[in-house]
């Protein structure tokens, strides 16, 4: 089924749309934020979508739509921490949500043990497990990857602190209003995961490039009389890992 999909639609080249997407979305978000402020009065005005924010915020809808979001970005960040676009099987998938979860009470009963449980989780967890099953990797880079995303991630949170008012606004607002005036950083969770998987982003190829092409590579820069091997050594793990996915 996967192969006929590959055959009929370039998935590659759809992705990089998405990717595109999503970063002109960010940009354009970004501007409204820090520039102008629009995006913020659109979401607090907006009657419909205060009508939805309070009849969800005056029942337990609302700890139901905080879970769904918290274990959207736990999921983004667990997967794109161990450099993988899915999981392995559906227990990973239970014991990883489940965890995800308790972190979220955590977090709401002891701050601070939640941030350490948080650690644990989408950092700790996904190092041991690249390390495990990434061995065509640098231990190097198995370690890094998962701080690097997690600290990207955090770094992007903090970009709130930077409008003009708004960690109050956040503070004043109901469940929907808050998810709405950080759809952003929503947005950022995807393209994160996007880079690390198909976009490679610590690797050569940050817009990415199929395994046509990076065959042909290869072979370019085999026929020079002085190869780059450490070149070499990375597209054939990138070709590698392609070849694996299908692509």
């Amino acid at each position: 089924m996967k192969n006929f999909i590959n055959k009929i639609l370039d998935i590659p080249k759809l992705i990089r749309r998405i990717f595109i997407i999503l970063w002109i979305s960010l940009i354009i978000l970004l501007i409204m934020k820090f520039c102008f402020n629009i995006w913020y009065q659109i979401v607090i005005k907006n009657k419909t979508l205060i009508n939805i924010n309070n009849f969800i915020s005056s029942n337990w809808l609302k700890y139901i739509v905080l879970g769904v979001f918290y274990l959207l970005n736990g999921n983004f960040a667990y997967l794109s921490g161990c450099q993988k676009t899915k999981y392995n099987n559906i227990l990973e998938t239970i014991i990883i949500n489940i965890a995800t979860v308790g972190v979220l009470c955590l977090k709401h009963l002891n701050m601070t043990l939640g941030i350490f449980s948080e650690v644990a989780l989408f950092i700790i967890v996904p190092i041991i497990y690249s390390l495990v099953y990434h061995k065509e990797y640098s231990k190097l880079k198995n370690i890094l990857v998962p701080i690097i995303v997690q600290g990207l991630v955090m770094l992007w949170q903090c970009n709130i602190l930077l409008v003009r008012g708004l960690p109050k606004i956040l503070a004043d607002v109901e469940v929907i209003i808050q998810i709405a005036l950080q759809i952003d950083y929503y947005i950022f969770i995807i393209i994160l995961y996007l880079e690390v998987n198909y976009m490679s982003y610590i690797g050569l190829w940050f817009f990415g490039k199929d395994i046509t092409v990076l065959k042909a590579e290869k072979e370019k820069e085999l026929a020079k009389a002085k190869p780059n091997m450490k070149k070499i050594e990375a597209l054939d793990i990138e070709i590698a890992k392609l070849e694996k996915e299908g692509k």
